[in-house]
């Protein structure tokens, strides 16, 4: 085994034991479960606290699987995976609305569809498996960067902008006063922003530890969708969120 392969090694074991303890370790109960020396740890953690890939609870020394590491992982996950994952709750949105359901996942620097229902009786659908989602136009792409870090935020907003509609907003002010309002409130909307007379909700799922990566909605022409109370639509948004983020996080 080479120098290098021993210490990759170890940073793994301690990752390993640290995953396999759901309420955080102190570095004597790391200790005790690797074999390794105090101060070989004490090095290995500093290491791993330094690039997020793990935290300590509350302030306190005892440390879990951090952030970044988390978000990693759920980065990883193929979309084939997720699709089938979220394809039961899609279905009973559609069933319950008779609109398309969707769900859309954090790609770098861009949301894109991952999985759709649609209804027997849709001629069409406005999202495509696949299809990137735009920042500024997007309820899906909204409720997700609502809910990143500022500067990944700003590398997007850096890009140029396609006013897709008249409704678009593409001026940096209003995108980020409605970011803050996704925030505030929880949910997004594409009022006729990214297709003529079509309107779409989209409800951000929060996973544990690893914050926001994916995001549910509802999609379908404006004289339909708007039918529902908002507060309706919304509520079973949320609902399947939180499904997808429990069968998402085992």
């Amino acid at each position: 085994m080479s120098k290098t392969t021993g210490i990759l090694s170890r940073y793994a074991l301690v990752l390993d034991t640290l995953a396999d303890a759901a309420g955080g370790m102190t570095l004597t109960e790391i200790m005790r479960v690797t074999g390794l020396p105090r101060g070989t740890l004490h090095r290995l953690l500093g290491a791993l606290l330094d690039v997020g890939y793990i935290e300590p609870i509350g302030g306190r020394k005892v440390y879990v699987l951090g952030t970044r590491l988390l978000r990693t992982l759920h980065l990883g996950t193929s979309t084939r995976t997720v699709s089938a994952q979220v394809q039961p709750l899609l279905e009973s949105l559609v069933a319950r609305f008779g609109e398309t359901a969707f769900a859309a996942k954090l790609m770098g620097m861009e949301v894109e569809a991952v999985a759709m229902v649609v209804p027997e009786t849709e001629a069409r659908s406005y999202v495509q498996p696949g299809r990137a989602m735009p920042l500024h136009a997007a309820a899906s792409a909204k409720a997700i960067f609502a809910f990143q870090d500022a500067s990944l935020v700003d590398d997007v907003l850096s890009r140029p902008r396609i006013k897709y509609t008249e409704k678009a907003h593409t001026g940096e002010v209003e995108i980020r006063a409605e970011l803050e309002t996704v925030r505030r409130d929880g949910y997004a909307i594409c009022d006729e922003e990214l297709d003529p007379h079509v309107y779409s909700y989209a409800c951000p799922v929060y996973l544990e530890g690893a914050g926001v990566i994916y995001s549910v909605g509802l999609v379908g022409l404006s004289e339909r969708l708007l039918k529902f109370p908002t507060e309706k639509i919304v509520a079973a948004l949320r609902d399947s969120a939180d499904e997808l983020a429990t069968l998402v996080s085992v």
